[in-house]
């Protein structure tokens, strides 16, 4: 089954009805349009915040978001704190954190926030199976 058809099966039986929000929070709007055109195919809803504060403001003012896709390092407040926020708003809310800095001691991959996490360069491939993989399993 092509991947589109497998995510959007995927999807719909999970009670998502094909089509997913997802907020990308990434300082840099570059790596929120290539997120976007990665998950364009697959009828996504993508919205984006260039700060982990407008990121917690988006959810605090209940906007639609099935899954976050967060920047680690990002000025103001960090990916990790930001996460710790969201989750103490709704903790129901998935976070994949998408960073460069995946090796670094400060980021803790096992003991973190994060629901799941890939490096970047982002692989389409692999973004699309974390993203099923984490909202099959909620």
């Amino acid at each position: 089954m092509p991947a589109k058809d497998q995510i959007n099966s995927s999807l719909s039986t999970s009670g998502l009805s094909g089509s997913i929000h997802v907020l990308v929070v990434d300082d840099l709007r570059v790596n929120y349009l290539l997120v976007k055109a990665m998950l364009g195919k697959f009828n996504a809803h993508v919205s984006f915040c260039d700060s982990g504060f407008k990121a917690v403001e988006h959810i605090r003012n209940g906007s639609k978001t099935d899954i976050v896709l967060m920047d680690f390092n990002m000025p103001g407040i960090d990916g990790t704190e930001t996460t710790e926020r969201i989750k103490a708003i709704d903790p129901s809310i998935p976070v994949i954190s998408l960073s460069t800095f995946t090796d670094s001691p400060s980021f803790d991959k096992n003991g973190s926030v994060y629901d799941g996490y890939i490096s970047k360069p982002v692989n389409p491939e692999l973004l699309i199976e974390e993203i099923t993989r984490i909202l099959l399993n909620r």
